[in-house]
């Protein structure tokens, strides 16, 4: 676990942070804004496509103390990421952006009404960031072949492949260090296999049986745990964002707010407390499973914990990911894609007629098979 270190580069680049002005990035041949390009990681004019190097560098993420007992942490606090800050009242996402133009359309529900707020209070804010390495071209096709490949979704919805325009949005993270030590009390029971006789129709039999010795256990185990991440978000669906894989969390780039350049960036809405809540549990249960196996025992019973973390640190970052919204009967579905790797997950609509006339071809396979059984038995 790395120690804050006021003299990293990450806090020389402080004053890369925002300053909750609105930042622009005018080309300097034609004066157009800039955007960010996954391709080449610059600073990209759509216009005369004249390139600008981004000043970052790749560090290991700055940590800071949190105490979980008092919800205390000593990180600083800054302003808000920039003085353009939208909520959509349909899902009610906070959805923040350094363009000078923002979309109507939320990256989360697909709504197209969205409203401006006025700056928001001073909030922690990330210091490194995982730039997008998928572009949005790229982003499509796979969109499109995932969708595609939903054969039993609705045709309006497989139509959508054509049409389909994701969304590059910023999602925060917390990720959390820990020492976790743990104190047990139980029992540990082992299974044995023993043989008895009884009496059948005035005959002796030898039977087995399984039983279990019960022996009681105690003891401290300890273990560390590093880069545990949590999504700080509660309009994502969480179980989706899981499958689109993990991301590269050790080495990252000090925030600048030029990536952010033609992208949105999410405002946590699970602050540190509920985030720590979410991991604990992970870390626990990896904990009282470690326990278990490290015993030895076969079975347990009447197994009781109490944990106790020390040197929590955290970490909260800006993770890429390419987000699109398709409503379907009043459900909203949602389709994501890695913005580092590529990874593709989504949920789709399931068109009833199609599972109706699945099930109807199943129940003529499954006639038609027992037919052909009884024709052969007849033979």
């Amino acid at each position: 676990m790395q120690e804050n270190n006021p003299n990293s580069a990450a806090s020389q680049q402080q004053n890369s942070a925002p300053s909750g002005k609105s930042v622009g990035f005018p080309c300097r041949n034609c004066g157009h804004l800039m955007r960010f390009s996954p391709a080449c990681g610059k600073l990209r004019c759509d216009y005369c496509e004249s390139e600008s190097d981004i000043d970052s560098q790749q560090v290991e993420a700055p940590e800071y103390l949190y105490y979980p007992d008092d919800d205390r942490y000593d990180a600083p606090d800054w302003e808000d990421m920039g003085s353009r800050t939208f909520s959509c009242p349909a899902c009610g996402a906070d959805i923040m952006t350094d363009a000078e133009d923002m979309t109507s359309t939320c990256p989360f529900c697909g709504s197209h009404y969205v409203a401006e707020l006025a700056p928001s209070q001073k909030i922690i804010q990330p210091e490194t960031l995982m730039p997008f390495r998928i572009t949005q071209e790229d982003a499509v096709l796979r969109f499109r072949n995932w969708v595609k490949k939903r054969w039993l979704a609705p045709a309006k919805f497989r139509k959508t492949r054509h049409t389909i325009t994701p969304s590059g949005i910023y999602i925060p993270f917390w990720t959390f260090d820990a020492s976790l030590t743990t104190s047990y009390t139980g029992y540990g029971g082992r299974r044995r296999v023993e043989r008895y006789t009884v009496r059948v129709n005035g005959k002796t039999q030898v039977r087995t049986r399984t039983v279990t010795d019960w022996y009681p256990i105690h003891g401290n185990r300890h273990l560390d745990f590093d880069n545990i991440p949590c999504a700080a978000s509660s309009r994502i669906d969480r179980k989706l964002l899981q499958k689109t894989g993990p991301y590269s969390l050790k080495v990252l780039n000090v925030y600048n707010p030029a990536y952010l350049a033609g992208f949105f960036s999410e405002r946590y809405s699970i602050g540190l407390r509920d985030g720590f809540q979410q991991v604990r549990i992970q870390m626990e249960a990896r904990m009282e499973n470690h326990i278990l196996h490290s015993c030895g025992y076969d079975t347990y019973r009447g197994m009781s914990y109490r944990h106790h973390y020390d040197q929590v640190r955290f970490k909260h970052i800006l993770l890429p990911l390419w987000l699109s919204s398709y409503s379907y009967r009043k459900k909203v579905y949602q389709l994501m894609i890695n913005g580092e790797t590529g990874q593709v997950a989504g949920k789709a609509p399931l068109s009833p007629l199609k599972i109706a006339l699945l099930a109807a071809l199943g129940i003529l396979a499954s006639t038609l098979f027992i037919l052909f059984v009884m024709w052969v038995a007849s033979l």
